[in-house]
């Protein structure tokens, strides 16, 4: 554990620096990431005390308006009389009245006045920008088309409304917008503007002025006039003085005032999810219920507006809903400061990133193969469901795309080349082991380049539990065999026969661990992969042929394979002044008792099913459970028959089905009906060794019923 645990350290820490720079380079995780959390999270209920009305095409038509702006003055007088008599706490407008308007100046700074609670906003000027953005009919600022850096070293200064105007009006500040032209999406909105002497934005002293309306910080604000000033005064003095911090009257004020210039706005949904109103309804009174509402009024003119510039991409636009209007975006950053809530993250992403690597490898390297890949998925899953519930509760932002879309496959690829060099690893090790255990059949075992180690102190009491698979074989008939020759003369065929027979195992990759009288033992040694079980049962098929060519000499040694995958141990064994050296253990035993099996059913090959699960390119059929001599659980048993090819599937497709119905049916205790399938498979195919050893097992078992039959063979011998 505390291996994988430095291990995953090391991983998460690489792939985090990576990830570091992609989240830092690019738009993937604050435009792709926070994207894809908003379309999870959906619509959000606004404040509802907040009202956007709203210029539009309605009202152009109604009032007969059009693109005109300061036309509209005399009918702002009359809005703000209108609003001034239901109750509306605050009225702050979109709009910059930069250029005088005989005739109607004079009543709507009247009207601005006697309502005592009229905000609008300035207009800013860039340093390097080619258009008086700034100028008559109140253009939109062209702000928005260069990027913060830009925006926070390169302004020419503030342009105020019209005398008259500012003098009535409670309070006035700019209001603009981050933008990016790599991501359009707006995401971000100014609290300040640090290079505009610390102006806050219009937004904040709305805000500020709401709190002082109400009483919320009644020893914080100045007692009349305007905010603004007083604002930046305040965040100068927080930003260049340490200990202002401590004052504890401000709380959340304070907090707002000396915060990063920036923020990212917690949207609430698509276009018009803060209530809005047409102009020329709450104009004419068919609105009533605006009181003690704060007031948004500014351009939402979809169809007329030329260019569309004061509407801006923000991460719920689509094809249906539209951008969303300057105005709007103006009332979610207010609204997000009534609820001091703005989308942030709970801990530097870094942190976030690292832990995320961390935990996915932790997942990887205590789960195996498909298991720890699915557990990961699994793992991610969760945490991309807590990553939208914390932005749905708390807006708080996780890293989701770089997490899921990089990190995730990286630390995939990361664990698995350190787990294949881990493998390569104790390969060397256990085969520089074997070599040391088993000197006589290094002649016989594979060799692999940067394999050969020199043997140390041959003394040392070596052992090593792996795991793996397990040959076993033994000649048919060898004591037969053996009475009939002198000890030379056995010894010369033996000689002659381990050389045929040891021959597969070293070309596909085995080692021969023991080898007495009629038997040998061979093993595949590191993680039962699908390659290592097909280089086992390979290596069956070619020893069998090996065999089969062999015994076309005078002597014939017919031999029985059987074949088991489990855990071994290797070691040396003393007895007295020598030292044997064997491969040890439940599986080795196992092996051994189904080549036994051989002899019952008539095969050569048989090997337990877990050898061949998932061998697509090796032909066998299942021959039964068997309860073998010495063992308290039952092994199903299948036959190894050849490698696969079209030819030999056809031949043997309908052979093995017929086979498998007989063997169902035996299985299910149905004695007749299987004899007679059984009786029909020997008929129609030929002389066939499981089928001959049911048929006579299916007859016994008809006369003497077994007791409690669970569909299992119990052998009496080896």
């Amino acid at each position: 554990m505390l291996k994988n645990f430095g291990r995953c350290l090391i991983i998460a820490f690489s792939i985090t620096v990576s990830a570091s720079i992609i989240y830092f380079s690019s738009q993937l995780e604050s435009g792709f990431g926070l994207d894809l959390l908003f379309q999870s999270r959906g619509v959000r209920t606004p404040p509802n005390n907040i009202v956007i009305i709203a210029m539009d095409e309605h009202s152009q038509t109604r009032l007969g308006l059009w693109q005109d702006l300061t036309r509209w003055r005399g009918y702002h007088a009359m809005l703000i009389q209108q609003l001034k008599r239901q109750g509306a706490a605050l009225i702050i407008f979109d709009l910059q009245f930069l250029e005088e308007h005989p005739g109607q100046d004079d009543i709507f700074a009247d009207a601005v006045k006697s309502s005592g609670n009229v905000l609008v906003t300035l207009c800013t000027q860039k340093q390097n920008s080619a258009l008086d953005e700034c100028s008559e009919n109140n253009k939109p600022s062209n702000l928005s088309n260069y990027g913060i850096q830009q925006e926070a070293s390169g302004f020419k200064g503030i342009n105020y409304p019209v005398k008259l105007l500012s003098d009535a009006i409670l309070d006035a500040a700019p209001f603009f917008l981050p933008y990016d032209a790599k991501n359009p999406t707006i995401h971000e909105a100014w609290l300040f503007v640090d290079a505009l002497d610390y102006t806050p934005t219009l937004p904040v002293t709305a805000w500020a002025h709401y709190l002082r309306n109400k009483a919320l910080y009644p020893y914080s604000f100045p007692q009349h006039g305007q905010l603004s000033q007083w604002l930046a005064m305040q965040r100068k003095n927080c930003l260049n003085d340490e200990n202002s911090n401590n004052n504890d009257t401000l709380n959340d004020l304070l907090t707002v005032i000396c915060s990063s210039e920036t923020v990212y706005l917690d949207f609430y949904g698509p276009p018009k999810t803060i209530r809005m109103e047409s102009y020329s309804d709450v104009y004419d009174g068919k609105i009533n219920d605006l009181s003690g509402k704060v007031i948004f009024i500014g351009k939402a003119n979809r169809k007329y507006l030329p260019s569309q510039k004061d509407y801006f991409q923000m991460p719920f636009s689509d094809t249906y809903t539209g951008n969303m209007a300057g105005v709007e975006i103006m009332a979610t950053e207010f609204a997000n400061l009534l609820e001091k809530r703005f989308v942030i993250s709970p801990l530097p992403p870094i942190v976030l990133l690292f832990f995320y690597s961390f935990f996915i490898c932790l997942i990887l390297t205590n789960l195996a193969n498909i298991y720890g890949i699915a557990a990961s998925l699994a793992g991610s899953a969760v945490y991309l469901l807590a990553a939208v519930w914390l932005f749905s509760a708390k807006a708080y932002w996780l890293p989701v795309a770089i997490p899921i879309l990089y990190q995730l496959p990286m630390t995939w690829l990361a664990t698995l080349l350190w787990s294949r060099q881990d493998l390569l690893s104790e390969r060397k090790r256990i085969m520089a082991f074997a070599r040391r255990v088993f000197p006589r059949w290094a002649p016989v075992n594979p060799v692999s380049s940067g394999l050969l180690f020199e043997i140390e102190n041959p003394t040392t009491d070596f052992q090593r539990d792996i795991g793996g698979i397990c040959l076993a074989t033994d000649i048919e008939g060898y004591t037969t065999v053996a009475a009939q020759h002198t000890a030379h003369e056995m010894w010369q065929l033996l000689s002659s026969y381990y050389q045929v027979l040891g021959r597969p195992v070293s070309t596909h990759k085995g080692i021969i661990t023991d080898v007495a009288g009629d038997s040998m033992i061979a093993i595949w040694m590191d993680s039962l992969s699908i390659k290592q079980k097909l280089e086992a049962c390979l290596a069956a098929l070619e020893m069998a042929q090996a065999v089969e060519d062999f015994n076309t000499s005078p002597i014939p040694l017919p031999t029985r394979i059987g074949l088991h995958s489990g855990d071994m141990t290797l070691g040396r064994i003393d007895a007295g002044e020598a030292s044997h050296y064997r491969a040890i253990g439940d599986t080795v035993n196992t092996a051994s008792r189904i080549q036994g099996v051989n002899k019952y059913l008539g095969t050569q090959i048989l090997a337990s099913a877990c050898i061949v699960n998932g061998l697509s390119n090796i032909i066998y059929r299942p021959v039964g459970k068997f309860l073998l001599i010495g063992k308290n659980e039952p092994l199903e048993l299948v036959e190894i028959i050849g490698v696969a090819s079209e030819s030999i599937k056809q031949r043997l497709t309908a052979i093995n089905d017929s086979f498998a119905v007989a063997l169902y049916t035996f299985q299910q205790g149905h004695w007749q009906e299987a004899a007679e399938l059984f009786q029909i498979q020997l008929n129609s195919y030929g002389q066939d060794g499981p089928a001959r050893f049911y048929l006579n097992l299916a007859l016994n078992y008809k006369l003497n019923p077994p007791v409690n039959w669970r569909g299992v063979v119990a052998l009496e011998a080896k």
